[in-house]
Parts: structure tokens; sequence; C-alpha cells
């Protein structure tokens, strides 16, 4: 995974390389040595974490050694546990689909694209919404649970659209789609969260804008000024989600308890 590859995240500074660079003390044929790190070449579950097989530099691999995920951290070497996690999930996912021209071009034909372009056609040469299905057919090769859609209706014709939006509802997993496309995000999504003029707006869901909208802190707080006198002030932080549903907790309980609420926190 390229991207992956070149995330800002993954990739080891001057620093980060010189830590795993030093020299460790590890048990190798019943003796403590100082030994270097140099490559990882396995992976295995431990009981609530996993343990890496290890190659020193230097060494033959009957020296190979298993140490814990906790200890490589420690030793600065999170981001190349990271990597290999990656490669191996890569792995488990490339198990389950048959790489083989068959299996690409039936999964290319389930999103519409007939085996003339899936086989015998460069990217380069394919239409928009070609190209489109393409990049939907890549992000479901490895059966997700979670899709992401940037844009999924450009420059699909009506079928098309009406297929992907038939294959949303049926999905089994969770899907998140960016799109200007109203009438397509009416028709399959649960729930929508619109930005208009830098506003947020969330529909759907039993969300209502009541709850939503506007949403400020009215709790009073306390201030003290440089003499000492103590002054209450209402705040105006915007609340979060969560910290809302807290509140109307809060409120629900005081009531239930026959304790009196404001004015101000019926507004909640």
């Amino acid at each position: 995974d390229r991207e992956m590859v070149n995330k800002a995240t993954r990739k080891i500074s001057p620093e980060e390389e010189a830590q795993m660079k030093k020299f460790i003390q590890w048990e190798i044929n019943e003796k403590i040595e100082k030994v270097q790190i140099e490559d990882l070449y396995g992976r295995r579950k431990a009981k609530r974490s996993f343990e890496y097989e290890v190659q020193f530099v230097g060494r033959s691999y009957e020296d190979n050694a298993w140490i814990p995920r906790e200890k490589l951290e420690e030793w600065g070497f999170e981001k190349v546990l990271q990597a290999f996690d990656d490669k191996e999930a890569a792995k488990a996912g490339a198990w389950t689909r048959s790489l083989t021209a068959v299996e690409v071009e039936k999964h290319l034909g389930d999103l519409g694209l007939d085996a003339e372009f899936a086989t015998h056609s460069r990217i380069k040469g394919l239409s928009g919404g070609q190209k489109v299905k393409v990049v939907l057919a890549a992000a479901m090769w490895l059966n997700p649970h979670l899709l992401v859609l940037d844009e999924p209706t450009n420059y699909l014709d009506r079928d098309s659209l009406g297929a992907l939006s038939l294959a949303i509802k049926e999905f089994g997993g969770g899907v998140v789609i960016i799109s200007h496309n109203r009438e397509f995000t009416d028709t399959v999504t649960v729930e929508k969260w619109s930005v208009v003029a830098g506003v947020l707006t969330v529909t759907g869901n039993n969300y209502t804008q009541k709850n939503l909208e506007k949403i400020v802190m009215k709790e009073e707080e306390v201030k003290v000024d440089a003499f000492g006198n103590v002054e209450k002030v209402k705040s105006t932080r915007k609340l979060s989600r969560k910290e809302l549903k807290d509140k109307q907790k809060r409120r629900a309980a005081a009531k239930k308890r026959g304790e009196e609420v404001s004015d101000s926190e019926e507004e909640f």
C-alpha cells in the first residue's frame, strides 16, 4: 500500500532509526549477549498480544528469537511493528480471494465492467464512469467491514447510480459517504451530517434540531477576580453530542428524584 507507506506517521525519523540501532541485551543459547535487531520475520499470537520473530545483526537464523510486542515498542520499533502488521493483514485478506484473471473479471463484472475492459484495456483508456467502477471494485476486493466513499456518484449514469444505491442498502457493513448529490444521499442514508455556511446540522436516526442546533452550555462557572471577589458566569462553550446526552441524562435523573430544574436547563 504505497499511500500507507508514504504517511508521515509511518516514516521513520533519523532519531528513531538511531534508537533502533542501539544494542540490547538478550539471551541467546542460555547466555546474555549484546545484540542489534536487523529485521522482523514472523508473528505469532501471545496471551494478550503478539510476539515477533527477530533476526539479529551478524547472527544466523538459528539464533532468531521471539520477542513480545511491548518490549519491541519499548526499544523504539513501534512504526516497524505497524508496517509488519499491515503486511500480515494484507496477507490474511489476500487469502480470502483467488488472484486469478477469472476471479478479477468476475469481480469487476459484478460492478458493471465488462471483461473486454477489465482484461484488455488500460485504466487510462477507460471513461470516467468506468474508472469509478474500478475504484469501487478495488475498495471491495478484500471484503471490508467499513467503506468510506468520497463522491462515489461522479461520472456514473442513472443505471449505475441505481445499482450503487441498491448495493449500499444491501451491504452488511458500515458506509460513510461524502457527497454533494442530495438525491442520492437521501435515498441511501439513515443519518446525514450537513455543513452549510460553517454550521453542522445532523438529521436522521431520531435526532432533532432542538437537540442538535446551536447547542450552548449555560452551566454556571465560578470566576475569581484580582480582589478575591467570587462571580458566577455562564459559559458559551458549545457542547459535543456526548456532553449533551450526559447533560440530558443528569437533568432527567434530577427530575426523577423530585429536584427542581432551572429554566435554562429545560432548554436542553
